[in-house]
């Protein structure tokens, strides 16, 4: 393919325009762009933060128990602590409550921004001859000036620009929202699910120790009855099947059943804590 690139530069330079590329650096920017750079810059960080560490905070592996130097590197290749996870959940939270404010503070300013070169534009070309003027000028199609709706598209086109930015910025905060929820979501289902199932084995456990004691002591009015087990009934126990909570009593059996509904409220809870938090954050948007 042919190198038209000193041709385009000869081009420029018949217009006076400079051939070489220029640096693009965010300290040359206007202030609305430096802030959108900066809260951008924050966005994508924390979400590759989220992203990386997303492996060891859903971890149901048990920690190490010796102490060791913590760093970025080591929690996104560990098992989590419990203490860690909440860590990571509020100082999240926080980020995330911070660039929402960061955005809305920037959306406030450029409303008033735009507000202010409106009424700057109508106050410079709507008085002295008004109609009148805008018909000397040519503008009789539209009652206004040529420079009028040049200065009212460049206007236009900025706003339009500069809430495109605003769009963004919203749209890249709502997808760390989303990533940091499921986080929390799914460590709050597991702990449910691992919840559920030690409930269960204690039950299980409880009705067995507790079916030994009873088959090694007797009532106590037959106490000095009691005799070993033949190996001839030891057999014929093992070929029948064991309930395990046939030997709880009543009161046993809702003790057991309370406890484990009132863990698994608190975790149904805490899950249908995360999601308002989250729909709530998102709404705010």
């Amino acid at each position: 393919m042919t190198d038209i690139t000193p041709a385009f530069d000869g081009f420029l330079k018949q217009h006076g325009a400079s051939c070489a590329r220029p640096v693009f650096t965010v300290d040359n920017l206007e202030d609305f762009l430096k802030e959108a750079y900066r809260i951008n810059s924050h966005i994508t960080s924390l979400h590759a933060d989220l992203k990386n560490i997303r492996q060891s905070y859903l971890s149901t592996a048990q920690p190490r128990r010796t102490p060791i130097l913590s760093t970025h590197h080591d929690r996104s290749s560990r098992p989590l602590t419990d203490r860690e996870r909440e860590e990571i959940d509020a100082n999240a939270k926080k980020l995330l409550r911070e660039l929402n404010a960061s955005i809305r503070r920037l959306a406030d300013v450029e409303q008033a921004r735009a507000d202010i070169e409106t009424k700057v534009i109508q106050k410079k070309f709507n008085r002295g001859l008004g109609t009148l003027g805008a018909w000397a000028s040519g503008g009789i199609a539209t009652g206004k000036s040529a420079e009028q709706t040049t200065a009212e598209e460049r206007a236009k086109t900025i706003s339009i620009h500069r809430d495109s930015v605003l769009w963004l910025l919203r749209h890249r905060l709502q997808e760390c929202v989303k990533t940091q929820q499921d986080m929390m979501e799914i460590r709050l289902m597991r702990e449910l699910e691992k919840n559920r199932s030690v409930l269960a084995k204690a039950r299980g456990q409880d009705a067995v120790s507790l079916h030994s004691a009873k088959s090694f002591v007797g009532p106590s009015e037959k106490a000095t009855d009691w005799k070993p087990e033949t190996s001839h009934s030891m057999h014929r126990d093992e070929g029948q099947s064991y309930d395990a909570t046939a030997d709880l009593t009543p009161e046993q059996l809702q003790m057991f059943e309370r406890d484990n509904q009132d863990m698994l409220k608190h975790y149904e809870s805490t899950l249908d804590q995360v999601r308002y938090v989250g729909q709530s954050t998102v709404a705010s948007l």
